[in-house]
């Protein structure tokens, strides 16, 4: 978040950190691309994603966004898709926002994996102008992205498009290069690699010790992904069984479903509220045709001539016990039979180290993990460092992502003997539980959908399940974000104590603590700029630059050369929350003499702004906002038409005509209404123009 450090000077409150950001494994400005996206900023928003995320286009389709788990409009009815505006800005704003550096350090690091880890830290090193060269086992960059996520969640042009990114900033991959076999840790010291980041994934499924697992038809999980994945197929049979309840679990079953068996089912410990995945996956997969048993546990793999006819379950007590711990206990004489002729084991998944058979002093945990120290990320050998899964033992890809970022940092302080630090990931408070009394006075909004592939199309292809969102949903959908932590404070050298913030704030934000003269303003803010307008001593504003509130935005307009050939020339303000895309309908007319200023919310707008469009060289100013039911604030309705009625005054007395100042209350921002008002004030204007002249 950026944020006006200059207006927080002397103030004792502390700025409270949005709970999306602080949820994210990377720190992603959550919350401000989608305030962007909010206000058809798209080139800005993907801009800042991509300062934090180098694989925005896969995140924005698989990540299990923590964010939006944390997200406070969870109290009011449900989560903004942050994830999805992500991928909202990739697919439709991608672009090219670094150049190689200046700078060029003359160590070279090699980085031993192309998966998430591996390439962000690629990318930073990069950026602090380090020479990097990853040396990736396949022949295509991604690691388990490619090789374990199915296309028909991540199609593989989206990770071709992150990783081209990362390579325009000069970072080389040496594909089909594997350590232990083609290249050695020993040998790439020898080539004067000052660092080594190991980042390889976790490529083998983890076993099952139980009886009948040496039946022909039993296949292990990651191994099925990777074949399916690369040759577009695998040898199964009718009956499909697969073992587990996590992502890759589910992504077992919808891929199995799609190379045409007869029936896929998924058997698994956990009780539906307890399975280790997103609630949107397994109802994907149920929504698919898949069939789920919850709570049974594995008690042995039944045969007939070498070949799987089924598994006998038992059914669960419990999966963790009393310590919280991974301990599953069943029901004695609960056995029942699951018929299959193939069983797929997704349990987990584990290392594979035989590459480093050779390395002495590198020490490995007792699950196969490479250790690693927390906060650098340094091996137990020097110059040799390690992240992602094969340190996590798993991990999401945002924290594998963190992890790259960190050991990027790391390493370079490592080898400059500097301390740089990364402030995102700086201990901050996080803005609080929204207060229940607060709740109701929040107006409910719908969640948008994701467009989805019907059901007859997606089992008859890998085609990519999920459409993307259009600019309309995309904006609707951002607009629901309530600002968090980025509302208004007050400034406590200024505060007079007037109570007047008290008094006009809808949602009874604003109070005085106990032995308080000033007034305090907390997290619950939802930024409607009623009391920054109406505080008679100005000692309220906004945290964020975001909220301009149009000041810099007329003034941008009245900069333009061409503005002074406009005649009439009429200045629009319109609240952008009934401006759903940027396809506003227009005419000619409206296009060469409506210039248009969109802020969320006009009850943050001074009127005094209104009076300047007209002192600066506007020969109409037309305010155009939301009725009253339609009010994204719910109260600004009455402060916009007081406030109008207000200036109006101010020109009558001026003997001004009436017709050069309107406001108008409309449903929409870019339907034919607005059309119709714009033309006919333009024809107003004129008239105006005519009399004066004459």
């Amino acid at each position: 978040m950026v944020m006006n450090n200059s207006k927080m000077t002397d103030t004792k409150y502390t700025c409270e950190e949005a709970p999306c950001v602080m949820a994210c494994p990377i720190r992603q400005d959550a919350r401000d691309y989608v305030q962007l996206i909010a206000r058809g900023l798209f080139k800005e928003a993907y801009r800042l994603v991509r300062e934090r995320n180098v694989l925005p286009s896969s995140c924005g389709r698989i990540c299990t966004h923590p964010c939006e788990t944390k997200c406070r409009r969870n109290s009011t009815d449900a989560p903004i898709a942050i994830a999805w505006l992500k991928r909202f800005l990739s697919d439709n704003y991608s672009e090219k926002i670094y150049t190689k550096p200046g700078r060029n350090y003359p160590e070279k690091i090699a980085i031993i994996g192309a998966g998430p880890a591996g390439l962000a830290a690629a990318n930073d090193l990069a950026l602090m102008g380090y020479s990097c060269t990853i040396f990736e086992s396949n022949s295509t960059p991604g690691g388990m992205l490619r090789m374990g996520v199915p296309t028909y969640r991540l199609p593989r042009n989206a990770i071709d498009k992150d990783v081209a990114l990362i390579q325009q900033l000069g970072v080389e991959i040496k594909y089909n290069t594997t350590l232990g076999k083609d290249v050695t840790l020993d040998g790439l010291k020898k080539e004067g690699y000052a660092a080594i980041f190991i980042s390889v994934g976790l490529f083998d499924s983890r076993n099952l010790t139980l009886e009948g697992i040496q039946y022909d038809g039993v296949l292990k999980g990651i191994d099925f992904l990777r074949e399916v994945n690369s040759a577009g197929t695998a040898k199964i049979g009718k009956n499909i069984l697969v073992i587990g309840g996590g992502a890759v679990a589910m992504d077992c079953a919808r891929t199995a479903l799609r190379l045409k068996p007869e029936k896929v089912s998924v058997a698994c410990l956990e009780a539906r509220k307890e399975m280790p995945t997103t609630d949107f996956e397994i109802e994907e997969t149920l929504h698919e045709g898949i069939k789920l048993y919850n709570s049974v546990g594995p008690k042995r793999i039944l045969g007939k001539g070498g070949m799987v006819t089924g598994l006998e379950t038992l059914r669960v007590k419990y999966v963790f016990d009393e310590q919280k711990r991974f301990n599953p206990a069943f029901y004695e004489g609960s056995e029942s039979i699951i018929e299959a002729d193939t069983i797929i084991l997704a349990i987990g998944q584990t290392s594979n180290l035989s590459f480093l058979k050779n390395q002495e002093g590198l020490q490995i945990s007792r699950g196969g993990t490479i250790i690693a120290d927390p906060n650098t990320f340094a091996t137990s050998v020097p110059g040799i460092y390690a992240g992602g899964d094969i340190v996590l033992g798993r991990g999401t890809l945002t924290e594998c992502l963190a992890q790259g970022k960190k050991a990027a940092i790391s390493i370079h302080n490592s080898l400059r003997n500097e301390k740089r630090k990364d402030e995102k990931w700086a201990d901050k408070p996080e803005v609080q539980k929204m207060a229940d009394s607060r709740v109701p006075l929040v107006k409910k909004e719908q969640k948008q959908d994701m467009p989805m592939l019907s059901l007859g199309e997606r089992l008859n292809s890998f085609d990519e399940v999920e459409l993307g969102f259009s600019h309309e949903i995309a904006v609707r959908e951002a607009q629901r974000c309530m600002n968090c932590g980025a509302g208004a404070f007050v400034d406590e050298n200024i505060c007079i104590g007037c109570i007047t913030c008290v008094r006009v704030c809808p949602f009874d934000v604003p109070e005085f603590r106990k032995g308080e003269t000033t007034a305090y303003i907390g997290g619950d803010c939802q930024s409607c700029g009623l009391c920054i307008v109406e505080c008679p001593a100005k000692a309220i504003s906004f945290k964020t630059p975001l909220e301009d509130r149009g000041r810099e935005r007329l003034k941008t307009l009245f900069a333009e050369k061409s503005i002074k050939n406009t005649k009439p020339l009429i200045v629009n303000f319109y609240c952008q929350y009934g401006s759903l895309s940027g396809n506003t309908k227009s005419n000619a007319v409206v296009e060469k003499h409506v210039k248009r200023i969109g802020i969320l919310g006009l009850g943050k707008v001074d009127p005094s702004l209104y009076l300047n469009a007209l002192e600066w060289g506007a020969d109409g100013v037309l305010i155009t906002a939301c009725k009253e039911d339609g009010c994204h604030f719910c109260a600004e309705y009455d402060w916009i038409k007081k406030r109008s009625e207000y200036v109006g005054k101010i020109l009558k007395e001026l003997g001004m005509d009436s017709r050069i100042f309107q406001t108008h209350f409309i449903s929409s921002q870019t339907d034919t209404a607005f059309l119709d008002i714009a033309t006919q004030m333009v024809k107003d204007v004129e008239s105006v123009i005519s009399v004066n002249k004459s």
